[in-house]
């Protein structure tokens, strides 16, 4: 299915390409006040049934969103609440899994720990 990039998906869309960072549905509306939350939640929901944005799980209490260029997994600081990007094959991930008989649709690998400063 492809859907049609209306203004506000472009707009909602645009928001996340230039910010470079994960966001959550309340921080995009304030950088776009003129589309109510409710199609911002809609059309990220469908951002990522098209896989043109990933949804995360940072943090314990709110989902958020990220545009990626390239594919990449995430570490966040639990002292001070910095995320570090890195990149390791899904393939990588799976060899050491180690699930043989398991069909791996996605991987969402969120490292948790202290970073250096925290």
């Amino acid at each position: 299915m492809h859907m049609r990039l209306t203004e506000k998906r472009k707009k909602i869309l645009q928001i996340l390409k230039t910010h470079k960072r994960v966001m959550s549905a309340g921080e995009i509306h304030k950088k776009v006040p003129d589309i109510d939350l409710v199609t911002v939640y809609r059309n990220l929901d469908l951002f990522v049934k098209e896989k043109m944005v990933v949804k995360v799980h940072l943090k314990d209490d709110e989902v958020q969103y990220e545009y990626q260029e390239k594919p990449h997994h995430h570490a966040v600081c639990g002292k001070c609440k910095k995320v570090i990007h890195f990149d390791v094959s899904d393939d990588k991930i799976k060899k050491i899994l180690g699930l043989n008989n398991f069909d791996v649709e996605e991987i969402d690998l969120v490292v948790k720990g202290k970073c250096q400063k925290g």
